[in-house]
């Protein structure tokens, strides 16, 4: 696994897994007709418009030099950044590859409180971020993606 701070020039790219294991993720949970709204043009739109925005980071995931997943982070402040996206590829789930992730962005944001939204109903989201060191902080906000949802807010304190 290689992990790379994207730059404009992976654009198409972002936009293409971004919008892809996004949809894939949510499959499940989301209407259909609301995950068809989420399409690569509107994410590879949505990096363009951060490019030049210092507080977020992009990053792509690569096995063996092809892209399979993406991390989005915005910083908040001096003191915590938000995962606001971190998606990969059915297909390369369960490699580890997530974990690898974790322990990077442990590193790139080592004087940050790490934090992220999680579906309430997303077991299998929560079960991996709690064995990798987030504690769910009993915070909880609803958003509407088709129907209302609830979701918790994670964090991972790095010391």
């Amino acid at each position: 696994m290689k992990i790379v701070k994207a730059e404009i020039g992976h654009a198409d790219i972002i936009g293409q897994i971004h919008s892809k294991a996004w949809r894939q993720a949510y499959a499940d949970m989301f209407p259909e007709e609301y995950l068809c709204t989420d399409t690569q043009g509107k994410r590879t739109q949505e990096f363009l418009e951060s490019c030049n925005n210092k507080d977020i980071y992009y990053f792509l995931l690569y096995s063996n030099e092809i892209a399979v997943g993406i991390v989005k982070v915005n910083l908040c402040g001096t003191e915590s950044c938000e995962i606001s996206s971190f998606y990969i590829l059915d297909e390369y789930r369960n490699k580890g590859y997530g974990k690898q992730v974790v322990l990077y962005l442990r590193n790139v944001f080592d004087k940050f409180k790490i934090q992220l939204w999680v579906l309430e109903n997303n077991r299998k989201a929560r079960r991996f971020y709690e064995n990798n060191g987030f504690k769910n902080t009993g915070r909880t906000r609803n958003i509407n993606r088709g129907n209302y949802y609830t979701q918790l807010l994670y964090e991972l304190i790095n010391t």
